[in-house]
């Protein structure tokens, strides 16, 4: 195993690449990050910290067919700090609390047990993406993984083939686009919500004391309204534009 130290002052940006090994955000001590490599070209790693940016990609790979096995990275950063992950293959865990993150993968799942503070962005093949809350805007993009997150602080944008997305709060805005996917939100808090769809099913929750604009255009699906009296609310309301295109797919409006 390789074994790298760096002082540090405070939070740092980090970028991690790898090839197919598993990348894992640890909290590490005050005043100091560490990385750790193990697997194949360790050794031939990158590892660089200038100031507050820390950076570690594996070699160059030469002319020819030769390919570079599976490096695994952990790293000990403070919290609040803020990065990049690029993997093919492997899996992403982060286990502190960071300022945002952006996560780039072809099949490895990504699991971000920590809030994050402001944004969170990931593109996906089929890897399954499962966070904490957000305090910022969530971006997804994924073929065919599933996306399973807490209450998010500002918009939400999702676009898959056929991977499910499940969220708890969404302050902002909503924008889903997928094909067969299924689409869940607990409960939408922002001005507008908006969902394309071939043939999954729309599922939102509907917070008391908002009036919804409705604009559903479908050839097969139906609108299923579970919304009860009570939720109306009393007092100043607000306007929620809901807008649905599915071909077969249907909306659920439930009480949030």
């Amino acid at each position: 195993m390789r074994r790298e130290s760096f002082a540090a002052a405070g939070p740092i940006f980090f970028e991690a690449v790898t090839s197919s090994g598993d990348v894992e955000i640890l909290p590490g001590a005050a005043g100091e990050v560490i990385v750790e490599l193990r697997g194949g070209p360790a050794d031939q790693y990158t590892v660089e910290m200038n100031a507050a940016d820390l950076n570690i990609r594996p070699p160059t790979k030469p002319s020819g067919k030769n390919r570079y096995a599976s490096t695994d990275i952990k790293i000990y950063v403070p919290d609040d700090s803020a990065g990049t992950v690029r993997t093919a293959s492997g899996d992403v865990l982060v286990v502190v609390p960071l300022r945002n993150l952006v996560v780039a993968t072809a099949s490895g799942d990504c699991r971000v047990q920590q809030r994050l503070n402001e944004d969170f962005e990931a593109k996906s093949a089929s890897g399954d993406l499962k966070l904490a809350d957000v305090g910022g805007n969530l971006s997804a993009t994924t073929a065919s993984g599933d996306l399973v997150a807490g209450d998010v602080g500002a918009d939400f944008r999702f676009n898959s083939a056929s991977g499910d997305a499940r969220v708890g709060t969404v302050a902002g805005t909503v924008e889903v686009k997928t094909v067969s996917g299924n689409l869940s939100v607990r409960a939408t808090a922002g001005p507008s919500f908006r969902a394309r769809s071939l043939s999954g099913s729309v599922r939102v929750g509907i917070p008391a004391g908002r009036m919804v604009d409705l604009d559903m255009q479908t050839l097969s699906g139906e609108v299923i309204n579970c919304i009860e009296k009570s939720a109306s609310g009393a007092g100043e309301r607000t306007s929620l534009a809901i807008s649905v295109k599915t071909v077969s797919g249907s909306l659920k409006l439930e009480s949030a």
